[in-house]
C-alpha cells in the first residue's frame, strides 16, 4: 500500500508540472477566503485544565480548510490535480451519471490542510500549521492522501451490500420513514448562514442521517438516486466525512448541540470541553462542516444540505462534468497561557 501510494504521488506531481494549475494547486482561486473572514468570532475568555497544568485565555471560533473531495466518474482521476484519463480507457471501477435514475462515481479524501500547505504565519489563530499533529495525530507537512478515503481502494465506500453488512444498524435510517424526517432538516440546513453558524443547530445534528435538501447520508457509499449531478457530489462528500468519522480519523472541533440522538445511536459520549481538546466521534458533525465548490466552478461556502437552486444552477462546464470541493471545518479553540 506505501508503495501504492508513492507511486500515486510521484504521478501526481509528475502530471502538475504539465497541467497548469488545478484547484488543488491554485487554493488562493478556488477557495472561499471570505468565508473564513466571516466565521471568525470571539467567543469570551475560557479556562482549560490538565492534571498539574491550567490554561486562561480566549475563545475563539475559526474556520480552517482542511480537505479537496473530489468526484470523477472514471476510476484513478484527479481533477484536483489536472489528471485524467483517455475518454477510450475503460476501468473496471469508472462510474456514471444518469440525471434522475442515480450516479456512481468515485471519491477522493484528500487531506490539505491549506494553511500549512502554504505555511502561513497565523499563531494567534488555533488553525493546523507545519509541524503540529493532525486528528489521525500525523504530524502535518502538507496534502496527504488516505487510502480509506478512496472509492477504488476502500470497498465499503464502493460496494452497497459490504457497507450494510458491516454497518448494518445503518439499514435502520436508510429507509423511506427515516427520510420523511429529513423534511425538517432541508427546512433547517437551508436557513443556516455565514453570519449565524449556529442557527438551527441543534435540529440539523439531531437528524444526523439526513443531508437536509441533498438526500440521505446512509449508505456510506458513492451510490446517489434521482439527484442533479452536482447535487450528488455535493452527498458523496458528505458520505465520505461520515466515513472517516465512523473510523475515528476526524474529530469533533467544536461544541455544537443536538448530538445527543447520535450519540446513543452510537454508544458513543457527547463530546465535551472540545475547545481544550478535540474529541473523536464516530458519526458526521453537520454543524462543524462548510462546502465551498473548487471546480469546474469557484463558488460560496454553503452548509451541508442547503437548498439546491440557491447554489447549484449554472456550476457546470462542457467536458468538466467532475467536480472538486473545499471541505471547511469550524472549530473552537482556547488561546492563552499555560500555568506554571
Amino acid at each position: 500500500m506505501k508503495r501504492l501510494l508513492g507511486l500515486l504521488l510521484v504521478t501526481v506531481f509528475f502530471a502538475v508540472a504539465k497541467a497548469g494549475t488545478p484547484p488543488c494547486i491554485n487554493p488562493i482561486s478556488t477557495i472561499d477566503w471570505s468565508f473564513f473572514v466571516d466565521a471568525l468570532e470571539f467567543e469570551g475568555v475560557c479556562t482549560c485544565s490538565t492534571p498539574g497544568q491550567i490554561k486562561i485565555g480566549l475563545k475563539w471560533r475559526v474556520a480552517e480548510p482542511i480537505a479537496f473531495v473530489e468526484t470523477p466518474r472514471k476510476a484513478w482521476e484527479f481533477p484536483c490535480f489536472g489528471i485524467k484519463k483517455s475518454v477510450t480507457e475503460v476501468s473496471k471501477k469508472d462510474g456514471y451519471t444518469n440525471g434522475v435514475q442515480g450516479a456512481k462515481t468515485n471519491v477522493h479524501y484528500i487531506k490539505y490542510p491549506v494553511f500549512a500547505v502554504l505555511n502561513l504565519v497565523m499563531d494567534n489563530l488555533c488553525v493546523l500549521k507545519k509541524g503540529e499533529k493532525d486528528d489521525s495525530g500525523q504530524i502535518v507537512n502538507g496534502l496527504d492522501i488516505l487510502p480509506t478515503g478512496f472509492s477504488e481502494v476502500n470497498p465499503l465506500i464502493w460496494d452497497d451490500y459490504l457497507s450494510v453488512l458491516v454497518q448494518p444498524e445503518k439499514l435502520l435510517l436508510a429507509n423511506p420513514v427515516a427520510q420523511v424526517a429529513c423534511l425538517a432538516d432541508c427546512v433547517a440546513s437551508s436557513s443556516a448562514s455565514d453570519d449565524d453558524l449556529d442557527s438551527a443547530e441543534s435540529m440539523r445534528n439531531s437528524l444526523f442521517w439526513c443531508a437536509g435538501c441533498w438526500g440521505a447520508i446512509y449508505p456510506d457509499t458513492t451510490s446517489i438516486y434521482g439527484q442533479d449531478d452536482i447535487v450528488e457530489s455535493a452527498l458523496e462528500v458528505v458520505r465520505i466525512l461520515d466515513v472517516l468519522h465512523s473510523s475515528f480519523q476526524l474529530m469533533d472541533f467544536k461544541e455544537v448541540s443536538g448530538l445527543d440522538w447520535a450519540a446513543n445511536f452510537s454508544e458513543s459520549s457527547v463530546p465535551s470541553d472540545v475547545a481544550c481538546t478535540p474529541k473523536v466521534f464516530p458519526r458526521i458533525i453537520k454543524s462543524q462542516y462548510w462546502l465551498n465548490l473548487a471546480y469546474p466552478v469557484s463558488w460560496d461556502a454553503i452548509p451541508i444540505g442547503d437548498f439546491p437552486p440557491k447554489w447549484s444552477w449554472f456550476k457546470k462546464s462542457p467536458g468538466n462534468e467532475d467536480f472538486v470541493w473545499t471541505v471547511w471545518r469550524i472549530r473552537d479553540c482556547c488561546l492563552g497561557f499555560q500555568f506554571p
